[in-house]
């Protein structure tokens, strides 16, 4: 998500090819991270819990979709340079709480259901709004309601039915994954397929004769396979039994973990540094400019920084705390990740031992 906005501030600062690739999969930001949020649902939930138990978790989930919905509203005046994704997640996972607990064979209809129905509610939605500016432009008139369905109908980049299926069919998925009775390579193979053949004959046919809209059945199942394929290919890194793998790639995707850790902080962090000080008169954010790279490696190395000393980040620290998850004293305890667990503390602690061993 951070370098899908980088990348629309910056489009020529890499040969076109290279943008274009990092552009298809940066576009699958969002229903990645819907994807990876339904799989942490099937985590939490696997255990057994009883009606109270149930209870508490529902009311979490519940407040902290109304926690991602304040953040968003607080971002509200970077609003005008980037549609903020947090209020529209923040609905979603409100939606998503009377299914938590719901069977895979329900979860698989409701995602059906809900996929057909989206862009079918979000055109419909649209005309009954026409004649309304208030509702149309929430953004302007800051109308409650017209925002409520912005985030849930009618928003151009995202809306919460649109998002709604790929959190259900990640929860699917993330049991189906724990229960070992889908292997990883079938969906990133079929992730991959079916990318293509969208993207081959229904999104690039219409781009080019001009009948591609956002938001229809093809962005959607373009959107999906595209995250599908993403997020079957690192569980399959992650999964991948070569030892000289396991050797190297937790060190290589160090970065990359670390900064999933801190996800919403770094979302919040980088619309501010790379939307308040952007003008149009200053040249180091031109097409050419330098700026949106080095708000890229700010993020990455804050991530890293503040993972290995501090851990969760304020953001996530703030929705644990008002979601009821953790306790206030939770918020201000230091929970860093440690080097050992990227595989860097082995081999210095072999080294050492074989140092001090005498001969």
């Amino acid at each position: 998500m951070i370098w899908a906005h980088v990348r629309g501030i910056a489009p020529q600062m890499l040969p076109e090819a290279i943008m274009g690739g990092f552009s298809q999969m940066s576009g699958a930001a969002t229903p990645l991270f819907m994807l990876v949020a339904g799989t942490t649902i099937a985590i939490l939930t696997q255990r057994k819990m009883d009606s109270t138990q149930r209870r508490h978790f529902r009311l979490e989930y519940f407040l902290r979709g109304v926690g991602l919905v304040l953040i968003g509203l607080a971002l509200l005046p970077w609003d005008n340079r980037v549609d903020i994704v947090l209020s529209y997640l923040g609905i979603t996972f409100i939606l998503a709480v009377p299914f938590l607990f719901a069977s895979s064979k329900a979860l698989c209809v409701a995602a059906s259901a809900v996929f057909l129905a989206s862009p079918l509610l979000a055109r419909s939605v649209g005309q009954l709004i026409l004649n309304s500016p208030d509702l149309r432009f929430p953004q302007v008139t800051y109308s409650p309601l017209g925002m409520l369905i912005q985030w849930t109908f009618t928003g151009h980049s995202y809306h919460a039915t649109w998002l709604l299926p790929f959190l259900l069919l990640g929860l699917v998925l993330g049991r189906l994954l724990l229960s070992k009775k889908l292997p990883a390579t079938t969906i990133c193979i079929a992730g991959l397929l079916v990318t293509a053949v969208v993207y081959i004959f229904f999104v690039r046919q219409g781009q080019d004769n001009g009948t591609y809209t956002r938001g229809g059945y093809a962005e959607m199942t373009y959107d999906l396979a595209r995250a599908l394929f993403v997020y079957g290919a690192l569980i399959w890194l992650a999964s991948v039994k070569n030892s000289k793998i396991h050797n190297w790639l937790p060190k290589v995707f160090m970065p990359v973990s670390l900064a999933g850790r801190v996800p919403l902080t770094l979302y919040v962090g980088h619309v501010l540094l790379l939307f308040t000080f952007e003008t149009n008169h200053w040249t180091l954010v031109g097409p050419q400019g330098l700026w949106p790279l080095i708000v890229f490696g700010v993020c990455i190395g804050f991530a890293v920084l503040w993972g290995l000393t501090l851990g969760v980040g304020p953001v996530e620290r703030f929705l644990g705390v008002f979601s009821l998850r953790h306790k206030l004293r939770w918020a201000f305890t230091a929970q860093p990740a440690t080097l050992a667990e990227f595989g860097f503390s082995k081999r210095h602690d072999e080294n050492a031992a074989a140092t001090t061993t005498p001969s």
